[in-house]
Order: structure tokens, then sequence, then C-alpha cells
């Protein structure tokens, strides 16, 4: 499922966050999630999070109120600022003012200059108003690269340590930054390529560090292949920074299928949980709501990116809360999907028994297993609360953490996958490149990865696997009864020279001949049928 604000790299003006998909798909669960999210920004709203009370941690309130959806449609896209109410623009406006009035003059802080070039960034892109806003963001963005130390971290307000949870937020600010000097209306192609060299250093340092195993509990390395990270560089593997380190290499242009994606996805994978952190955050710092937001996000560039992994062993995120076969978990805390089946509907929402969030469009996944969860912490006020044992940077971080969680948001962080121009979130076929986006059939895949390019086929279904998709495979069976017979060979052979559909063309000559007749012979399934061949 794709990230809910769609924000692409080449457009001028993006107000791309107005309207909602064609096929909405509302469930009891995407309504409670909806009912929550609102229920979420409330508590924001009350607590001063848009006019300065959530101090450092204002950018990521404004991001939450941005990324709030337009309904309860688990693919509505996120309002941003153009699809805003007039209430919640004013809300948006305040919490820039604040930002641009106290945060740009106090110098480079990493946790606070992260979060507002995300908030800035995603505001100027959806049609904010505030004029100071560019400047703003180039004014964060060039004490950001100042700032980063010679091995490719930041440290808080420098460049002086190799420190995982300061740099991750600064990289999260640099991908949305990258949609801003990306676009037509604000490019700026040195600062871009200064972000891209940026980019790349870090990513090379989490590659560079990433820890196999355990280092610092029981169980020793569970394999020689995964890999983590930890607050810093050499410390203990912890699942956000292990998480947080995934995308960052995303954003620094690595796909699925390198080595140290995978290494840390498989490091996720065996020890993956959504009630908590666990034990296997050995580093001391539990940091549950920004875990939950960082790993979700890490999955959702993932998935947003149409990477296919290799086979057989390569993972993807759909690998992950899933035990193989005889498996036994990892350790002894790791979790495995949700049922619906087994667990009740929220009691905040109202009254359900179990499996009244059950329905096709919610099977097992990471998502559910979150946002559930999430939606179990939350009380009558709006606010979720932590549970005993978990730290937070503060109350305004958390609510916002869990927010971006329910909106699937990557932050506006743009990850262009196959170096087209366009971010993997909004281009209709992220795995190849093509800047045009061209869709002939206007079925939302581009041409190049759409297998049936002039008929719309959004499925791609493709039943016998050789690459043509079914809407536009030939077929014998033309009048689509169930078989062949002497009515089908009769309705090809009456075509013959004629550029009819691709369906009467079973050799792909471009025209029908009698080889295509003579193609669906052997397949009649009734008598006689060989002994007609000519069109009455």
């Amino acid at each position: 499922m794709k990230s809910t604000l769609k924000i692409s790299a080449l457009a001028a003006a993006v107000l791309l966050t107005v309207g909602s998909t064609a096929n909405a798909v509302v469930t009891n669960f995407s309504t409670d999630v909806a009912a929550s999210i609102d229920k979420g920004l409330v508590w924001q709203d009350a607590n001063g999070a848009y006019t300065g009370s959530a101090g450092d941690a204002s950018g990521l309130s404004l991001l939450a109120l941005l990324e709030k959806r337009q309904g309860a449609d688990p693919n509505a896209l996120s309002q941003g600022y153009a699809a805003a109410s007039v209430a919640d623009k004013a809300r948006m406006d305040s919490a820039v003012a604040f930002i641009l009035a106290s945060h740009v003059p106090a110098g480079f802080y990493a946790y606070r200059d992260g979060a507002d070039m995300m908030a800035l960034s995603v505001y100027l892109l959806t049609g904010g108003p505030n004029p100071g806003v560019p400047a703003a963001i180039n004014t964060i963005f060039d004490r950001t690269i100042l700032n980063q130390g010679g091995h490719g971290y930041w440290c808080y307000t420098d460049g002086s340590c190799l420190d995982s949870s300061t740099t991750q937020l600064v990289v999260a600010g640099l991908a949305s930054v990258r949609s801003v000097y990306s676009s037509v209306a604000h490019a700026d192609a040195a600062r871009l390529a200064q972000l891209n060299t940026a980019a790349t250093a870090a990513k090379n340092a989490y590659v560079a560090n990433g820890l196999a195993g355990e280092v610092c509990s029981a169980g020793g390395i569970l394999t020689a292949t995964e890999r983590g990270h930890g607050y810093n560089v050499g410390s203990c593997n912890s699942p956000q920074q292990t998480a947080s380190g995934t995308w960052i290499q995303l954003v620094g242009g690595s796909t699925l299928n390198d080595p140290s994606i995978q290494g840390y996805l498989e490091w996720q994978r065996n020890r993956y949980r959504y009630t908590s952190t666990g034990p296997s955050d050995s580093d001391g710092w539990p940091s549950y709501w920004y875990y939950l937001w960082s790993s979700s996000k890490a999955y959702s560039f993932i998935e947003d990116s149409g990477a296919t992994p290799i086979p057989p062993t390569n993972l993807t995120p759909a690998k992950i809360g899933i035990l193989p076969p005889g498996d036994a978990p990892a350790f002894a805390a790791r979790e495995v999907h949700l049922d619906c089946a087994a667990i009740p509907r929220v009691p905040l929402f109202g009254a359900g028994a179990a499996g009244y969030y059950c329905d096709p469009a919610e099977p097992k996944r990471v998502y559910f297993d979150y946002a559930y969860t999430i939606l179990t912490h939350q009380v009558a006020s709006g606010q979720y609360i932590d549970f005993g044992g978990t730290s937070r940077w503060n109350d305004y971080s958390a609510q916002a953490y869990a927010l971006l969680v329910l909106q699937r948001s990557v932050g506006g962080g743009c990850i262009d996958s196959d170096g087209d121009g366009v971010c993997d979130s909004v281009d209709n076929c992220p795995a190849k490149p093509n800047p045009d986006q061209k869709d002939t059939d206007g079925d939302g895949v581009g041409d190049v990865c759409d297998n049936c390019p002039t008929v719309p086929n959004r499925d791609q279904k493709d039943s016998n696997g050789n690459g043509v998709g079914d809407a536009c495979e030939a077929t014998c069976d033309v009048d689509n009864d169930g078989d062949v017979d002497q009515l089908d060979l009769s309705l090809i052979s009456r075509n013959r020279g004629k550029p009819v559909p691709s369906i009467y063309d079973t050799n792909k000559s471009g025209k029908i001949d009698p080889a295509d007749v003579k193609f669906c012979v052997p397949l009649c399934t009734r008598p006689n049928c060989a002994t007609s061949l000519t069109a009455p």
C-alpha cells in the first residue's frame, strides 16, 4: 500500500493531495483508524501543539496535521494544505509562523531541524502560502549540510559524534527536501547535488557499520547475514535504529536487493514486535513510538519502490510477521501477525466482538498489527498513552509518531529508485525509468511496466505467466463461453486480413490469417472442429 501523501518530483505546484482514489474501500477498521486520527489531532490542538507548546517537536506536530487523511478510505490521500479545512489551515499557518520565528534563527539542532524540514517541505509542496518558507528551508538545509561529519553521521548540534538517533531525523528531513529541490517550482540543482552527496555518505556509514546479530544480549549471532544498528556506532543493536538505518540506506540510493538492506530486514524479521520494542532492544532506550514509525516508514518506502525480491530467499516487508513452517521464533519475544478473528473492536470506538475487523481489505500485515495496537493505547482525550519502560522525546513527539503510523506517512520523503526524477510514491513505474510517465490506457501503470499497455488492467493479471496480461492475451475462446468450438474458429476466420483486436491474433502477426485458426484447432473440444476452416 503506497504512502498516502503524494509528492511528485516533477510537479511545479504540487496539489495532488486534493481528491481521493476512484475505488474507495471503507472497512470497520479503517473507519476506526480515521476516528482515532481525528481524536489524536484534537489532543494536539487542545495542548497547544500548533502555537508553540510542542517546542522542538512542533515540526512533527505540524506534519501529523498535514498528513491527516481525507476520509476513512484506507487509500485516501492526505489533506496537505490545499485540501485542509479553514480551521486546519489556520493551525498549519500558526505552526509555520512559530517555526520560522523560533526555530530558523536558533542554529542547527538535529532533532528539531530534521522534523522542521519534513513539515515545511510538505506544507510548501501542498500549497502552503507563507512566503518565508522557501528561504527557511534553504537556511535549515545549508546548516544541516555544513554540520555533517566526515563519517556520514550527524551529532546533536554538529558532526562530532557517530550518532544514529540524530542522523535518522536529519535524513528524514533531507528526503523531504529532495521533493522540493527536484520540483519545477523550487528547483535547485546545486543544493540537490549536495543533498544527494550527503545522503550517499550517510548510506555508506550504515552499510559499513551494521553489526551482526545480538551483539550485546544472549543468543549471539542468529545468522551470518543479518545486520543491525544501535544509537551509536558500535553500540548494541536496537529495533528503532536498525529500522531507520534501513530507510536511510534507501534515501542514499540502496535498493531492496542490496545485501545490506536484506541484512537489516532480516534483523527486523527475526525480532518482529508491535506490542513493545521487546528485550532485543538491548541498548536501553526503548523508544516505542519512534520505532513504530521508523519501521513502518522503511516498509512503506520499499513497497512504494515496486522492487521485486530476488528469489527464493530475499526478504520483503510481506515476509515480516510470518514464521516459516516449522521455524520457532528466533527469540521468545518475537511476534506474528494479529489474527482479526481473535481480537475484538477497540472499546474506545464502540462495541464489537472478535472478528469485527475481519475484511478481505484488511489482511494480516504489519500495518494492521501496528495500527490496532496504537488504537488500544488511545484514551478518551485522544492521547496515545505510554506503557511502562517506554522512553520518548516528549509527549508531542510520541503523539505525532503514533499519528504518522496510522496515516502511513513517510514524511514527504522522496526516494527515486529508478532515477527518472519521479518519487517512488507517485511513480507509475517505480522500478523502470520513465520520466514521461506515459500511461496509454490510463490504468495507473506506466507503459514501460504495463503487461497490457493498450487495455486498462491495473491488476496486471497474467494467469499463464508469459509476460502478457490477461486483458491482452490472445485466446481461442473468443466468445468467452468457457471452451473452444466451431463458433470460435468461425469468428476468427471471418476476420482474416483485418487488424482486429489482439485476442484474435494468436500468432502476433498484426493481422488475422489462417495460422490463427490452425493454432486453435487442436484446442477445440467438440467434434468436427478441423473439418470446416473457411468462414461461413
